[in-house]
Order: C-alpha cells, then sequence, then structure tokens
C-alpha cells in the first residue's frame, strides 16, 4: 500500500500529464463521429477486415508504409467491426497520448506550468484534432515522436538508449517520413553523440527492408503536387493553431527565444524539431520529386507547443491563463468546420444514403474509377443486394484493393440481366490512369439501351442512376423515399 508521501509524489508526477491527456481526449472525442468517412478511411476498413495472411498479400503490392499501422488495427475490427466510433478512437487515443507526453517533456526541459501549458495547446490544436478524428496513423505518429524525444532526453546508460531505439523503430514503422526527427534529435542530444547514433544506427537496421521495399510502390505518392508558398502559408498556419493564431503564436514564441539561452534544454530539444523536419522535407520536394504533404509533418505540433507554452512563461499567470482560454475559445470555428460531415475530401455517408434510399433489389453497380471499390467497405448495409455485374474476382481473391474486371468485350454481356445501374463517378488522383475504363462504362451503358434517370453530387463525386429504356414510353421511376438512415444502420 502506497504511504502518503508516496501517493503525493505519485498524483504530481502523473497528475499534470494525465490532466493534459484527458482534455485532448475530450477534445478528440468531441462530435468524433460526426464527420463521414472518406476514401483513406474506407481503405482502413477494408484492409483491416481482411485476415492478416490476406493483409501481408496486399501489401507485397501496395500501401506497405501503411502495413503496421493496419496490422495495429486489425484487432480492433475484428472485435469491434467498423464504424466511425472504433475506428477513430485508437486515433483519440493517441491524440491524448501526445498531449500528456508534451505535458512530461515540457516539465522536464522546463517548468510544470510549461510542460502544462505546452500539453494543453497540443490538446485543443485544430491540426492535431484533425487527425485525431481519423481511421489513419497520423496521430500516432505525434505520439511516438512525442515519446522518441521524451525517451531521447531521458537516456542516460544503455537500458535508457535501448528503449529510445525501440521507439524510433515504432516511429519509423508507422510513417517513414516521421524519422525525418532524427536530425533534430542529434542537436537535442550532441552532448551523447556515440550513444545517440548506437542506438539510432540499431533503429535503422530493422527499418532498412521497410525503406527498400518502399521504393517498389513509389508510384502512391505521384500524385503529390509541387511545393508552393500557399502550401507554406497553410502550414504554418497549421502549426500555429489556425490563421488568426498564428501572428500571437510568432510572437510568443520569439519572446521564449529572447528568454531562453540557445543552449537551454528546452530550446535545443524544440527548435530543430520544429523546424528541421519541415525544412527538410520540403526542401527534398523542392530538388527532387515531390514528397511534401502537410499531414506528414503533423508530428511537429508538440515542438510548437513547447515554444509558444515557453513564450508564455515569460508573463504572469494573470496573463497567461486568460490568453490560453482565449486562444482555446478562437480554435472552435477551426474545430466546428472540421466536424461538419462533409468536412473531409469526399463524404462517403452521403454516397451511402443517395444509394440506401433509391436501391432496388436486383439493382447492379459499377465504378468509373474500380481503385473506389473500397468505398463498399464502408456503410456496407447501403450497398447489400446491389451486383457489382463487372467483378470478375473480388479484391481479397486478387491480393489487392480493386479486384479485377472482366474486359471490355465483355462489358455488354455483363449488363444483360439488369434494368437499373448505379454509376459510381469518383476518380482516384493519387492513381494515374485509374479512371481509364470510365469512357467505355459510359459508352457500353448507352449502346445497351441504358438512360440516366438521376445524377446525384455529393462532396468528392457524383453517382448516377441508369435505367434500361423502355419498350413503351412512360417516365423513368426511382423508389420513394425511404429512411436512409435505417439502411445505414449496422
Amino acid at each position: 500500500m502506497l504511504t502518503n508521501p508516496t501517493l503525493s509524489a505519485f498524483r504530481s508526477r502523473l497528475g499534470p500529464p494525465a490532466l493534459t491527456a484527458l482534455v485532448a481526449l475530450a477534445v478528440a472525442c468531441w462530435g468524433l463521429t460526426a464527420p463521414s468517412f472518406w476514401r483513406d478511411e474506407a481503405v482502413t476498413a477494408d484492409l483491416t477486415g481482411r485476415t492478416v495472411p490476406q493483409l501481408l498479400r496486399v501489401l507485397g503490392e501496395i500501401d506497405a508504409v501503411h502495413g503496421f499501422y493496419y496490422l495495429l488495427m486489425w484487432p480492433v475490427t475484428t472485435v469491434f467491426g467498423v464504424s466511425e466510433l472504433t475506428l477513430r478512437l485508437p486515433s483519440a487515443l493517441a491524440a491524448a497520448a501526445a498531449a500528456g507526453l508534451t505535458t512530461a517533456l515540457g516539465r522536464r526541459l522546463a517548468t510544470t506550468r510549461l510542460g502544462i501549458t505546452a500539453g494543453l495547446l497540443v490538446a485543443v490544436s485544430p491540426f492535431l484534432s484533425r487527425y485525431a478524428q481519423e481511421a489513419r496513423q497520423y496521430a500516432m505518429v505525434a505520439a511516438l515522436a512525442v515519446l522518441a524525444t521524451w525517451l531521447l532526453v531521458r537516456a542516460e546508460d544503455r537500458r535508457g538508449w535501448a528503449w529510445y531505439a525501440v521507439s524510433v523503430v515504432l516511429l519509423g514503422y508507422t510513417h517513414l517520413f516521421a524519422l525525418l526527427l532524427l536530425p533534430a534529435h542529434v542537436i537535442a542530444r550532441r552532448d551523447a553523440l556515440r550513444a545517440w547514433a548506437a542506438a539510432a544506427g540499431a533503429a535503422l537496421v530493422p527499418l532498412l527492408a521497410l525503406v527498400v521495399f518502399a521504393q517498389t510502390q513509389r508510384y502512391q505518392v505521384s500524385w503529390i503536387e509541387p511545393v508552393t508558398a500557399k502550401g507554406m502559408v497553410r502550414l504554418a498556419q497549421a502549426l500555429g493553431w489556425g490563421p488568426f493564431l498564428l501572428a500571437p503564436a510568432v510572437l510568443l514564441l520569439a519572446l521564449a527565444l529572447w528568454r531562453y539561452r540557445p543552449a537551454s534544454p528546452l530550446l535545443r530539444v524544440a527548435l530543430p524539431w520544429l523546424v528541421l523536419p519541415p525544412v527538410l522535407l520540403v526542401g527534398v520536394s523542392l530538388v527532387g520529386s515531390p514528397y511534401y504533404v502537410q499531414r506528414y509533418l503533423l508530428y511537429c505540433v508538440p515542438a510548437a507547443a513547447l515554444l509558444v507554452a515557453a513564450g508564455l512563461e515569460t508573463l504572469s499567470w494573470k496573463l497567461a491563463v486568460p490568453l490560453v482560454v482565449a486562444a482555446a475559445a478562437a480554435t472552435v470555428p477551426v474545430h466546428l468546420d472540421q466536424r461538419r460531415q462533409d468536412g473531409r475530401v469526399d463524404d462517403l455517408r452521403a454516397l451511402a444514403e443517395i444509394v440506401a434510399e433509391h436501391k432496388r433489389p436486383g439493382d447492379a453497380i459499377l465504378f468509373t474509377d474500380v481503385r473506389m471499390r473500397p468505398a463498399l467497405s464502408v456503410y456496407p448495409s447501403a450497398y447489400r443486394g446491389l451486383d457489382d455485374v463487372m467483378r470478375r474476382a473480388t479484391p481479397v481473391a486478387a491480393g489487392d484493393l480493386k479486384g479485377r474486371e472482366v474486359s471490355r468485350a465483355g462489358y455488354a454481356e455483363a449488363l444483360a440481366g439488369t434494368d437499373r445501374v448505379w454509376l459510381l463517378a469518383n476518380r482516384v488522383p493519387f492513381l494515374p490512369g485509374s479512371d481509364w475504363t470510365a469512357g467505355a462504362k459510359r459508352r457500353v451503358l448507352r449502346e445497351a439501351g441504358f438512360e440516366e434517370a438521376r445524377d446525384w453530387r455529393y462532396k468528392g463525386g457524383r453517382v448516377l442512376l441508369y435505367r434500361r429504356a423502355p419498350s413503351a414510353g412512360g417516365p423513368v421511376d426511382v423508389l420513394p423515399k425511404r429512411a436512409a438512415q435505417s439502411d445505414l444502420a449496422g
């Protein structure tokens, strides 16, 4: 049983990180299920719904860099199924861990007050909150980046450096671009370069296979556009809690640079962390192939929080607390915008609601872009009963995300047994040529006597309902409206 002094010390050590973690969890869980699934989350639902051997087979062709995340999520979907809550909750928990660990790191580098302030700033960051509500790994990357940095500054003996090496391995397997944090770690622990090099070198050995194999799937980043000035402004705004708070954040960062000596532990850790990963990623994108994507730098949010919190340290409690409260309030409009149903790139829930409301038994479904087939993995009841008529092999049987379709010569035969066809017109931009069959499918619909009955647009795409032209004239009919939400249940 813990004595009173021991219990008090335990509470003082874990209390501040637990507080900021709970605030971050509350922010992340606020409206967690409000935004619709989008295409990347549909891929997560699809792949984590397969068996491990089936998943590994897919990773040999595509998404190897995300494989560790899928394996982490596989038990979640196996036990709890697929829903916005079950798929996104691990990211929300990761955001909470990022805030709590930032508090622990800030306390070690400076003061408890600074740690709490930094943790709260992480908790209310709209940038982090956006990815805390997504079934992808970016919030986990942020949490692991803080964990690795915390272990780095604590490492003194072999055991400490071994734990640091393990955290780097986990960080790299979760997202390779997060390894851009390592040059910042060199500066942070330049007092122990040999020990750091040994630990980082040991960590990179198990990552080499993934680095080499990822080069065979480089086409997956062919969609990334060149770096622009507008993109850099948006990154600064994201790291600075939104466009309205960017200027105050920069001012507070300047105050931190003025107060702390360059060699202080806080600046030695946080400043390179904030600066080097963006500079390196943007630099590589400018001189070579574009690799810069804003979300790849989400793990820099804790560094920005530590520096802004250091600036707030120069102010009295009476001034700092209202400023933090006002900043949190100023982020609310951004948070609300992110929590709209159509707050993502595409609104797959709206698509499912349209289909559920108007489908009929025996309807067929076609894809202008076969790589949108994972959309059937979210809100699956909406598509139950639809015949994927041009599919020759399922994605599971084909070992990929799109499956195998009949040849163009077989399109007309595939449509012979149906009178109503849903055409999902949504292109996946990061896979060049992925919609090359779109024209042929539209043409065969016309040649087979189908006419367009309805056309719905939703964020990210459109869906058209085709009906075989009746032999006698008459209006094109569709189903009367019904309770789409009940069709989407389950």
